[in-house]
Order: structure tokens, then sequence, then C-alpha cells
């Protein structure tokens, strides 16, 4: 029918599924159509959204540059949506994670707290929790901080008792696995990895199976 905002809703999750066999050009393309259609209609919410999936598609193809800047113009577009705490905590998860990645570990640290002050001001959220706790896990990890860390994966731990997802399950044995590893605890990792990798198989996320891949093939013996 050409609605545009039925278009852009269409073109938004069609973006994250494509990002999760990832065929990475057509998931960029749905997305960055999806933005512009937001943006025509004036849909806010939409908007922020649909840029906090493509800066998670950018960081996760090294892209971290770009990936910050559409970002933040999440953030920008998150505050006039309807729902900005809510939104503006996934977009801070993100950026957590892209400044993680690019070594700048103070600006991590920065956007998780952000992230956690909004998410907390709007209750249990399982989207806000899926990327909020996973990245608190890491960012503890590379900060030293491995009691935090615990702290965060029993967190994860409970929200997969609330949630009770495949997909849930995987992300807590991702973050155990991750932490295992920076215990020294290689067999462990090893194990939390390989059921974590199996459990995102099932829900059809390649891209984070291949990820417990790679973390698994980091391990030293």
């Amino acid at each position: 029918m050409g609605a545009p905002r039925a278009i852009a809703l269409c073109q938004s999750f069609n973006g994250a599924l494509e990002f999760q066999v990832q065929h990475w050009h057509e998931a960029e393309a749905a997305l960055q159509e999806s933005i512009q259609l937001f943006r025509q209609i004036g849909a806010a919410d939409g908007e922020a959204l649909s840029c906090q999936r493509l800066g998670l598609l950018w960081t996760a193809r090294g892209r971290l540059a770009g990936a910050l800047s559409v970002l933040e113009d999440g953030v920008f577009a998150a505050k006039r949506a309807k729902m900005r705490a809510h939104v503006q905590g996934r977009l801070h998860a993100a950026i957590a994670q892209n400044h993680l990645l690019a070594g700048d570990l103070p600006a991590a640290h920065e956007a998780l707290a952000m992230g956690q002050a909004l998410a907390e001001s709007h209750g249990h959220c399982a989207l806000c929790e899926a990327l909020l706790l996973p990245v608190a896990v890491s960012v503890r990890i590379a900060q030293g901080d491995l009691d935090a860390a615990e702290d965060f994966c029993r967190q994860l731990d409970e929200a997969t008792t609330r949630y009770g997802s495949r997909s849930w399950v995987a992300l807590a044995a991702k973050a155990r696995g991750e932490l295992a590893a920076a215990q020294g605890d290689i067999s462990g990792a090893r194990a939390h990895y390989q059921a974590a990798q199996a459990g995102f198989a099932a829900a059809k996320n390649q891209y984070a199976a291949a990820q417990c891949g790679e973390a698994m093939a980091r391990l030293r013996p």
C-alpha cells in the first residue's frame, strides 16, 4: 500500500533479522531505508531504534567511527521519542559496546552507567537487559573487576529465569564463558561457549553463534 510507517517498521525488523544471519549488505540497506522513512514521517522512536540497530551492525563489522556517529544520531532522535528513557538505554548500551571494542574503556564505562540509569527509570525490559547486561559483564572484565562481572552474570541468570527463551539461555552462557576465560578456567569457558553457540544456532542467530566460535578459538589450551 506504500504506507511509509509500515514500510519503515518492516525494514527495521528485516534489517535486524538479516543481521542475525550475517547478510550484511541486505541488513544495512534495510536499516538505512528504515531510518530515512522514519525521519520523513517524524517518527523519532522508530528512527532511534533503527539507528541503534545500524550502529550495532557497523560495530560488528568494525566500522567503529561510523557506528558511533549513527548511534549518536539515534540518541538525538531519542530525545524527541515518546519512550525516550527506554530507547536511550538501548542506544547507550550499544555505545558502550562500541567504545569497548575501540579500546576506550573510560568512555565505555560512562556509556554503560548512563544506559543503566536510563533503563532503571522504566523498570525491567527484556530487550534493554539483553543489551545492557552482557556489555556490563564485558566492561567489568576489561576493568579487572571480576566480582562485579560475576554480579552481572547473576543478573543475566535471573533474567533468563524471567524470560526463559533459548536466546536468553545462550546470552547467559556466553557471558559465563567470557567470565570463565577471564578467571583462567579454560575448560569451563569452552563448555559455556559451546552451550551458547548451540543455543544461538537453534535460535537462528548465526552472527552470535559465530561470535562464540571465535571466542573459543581465542582460548588458550
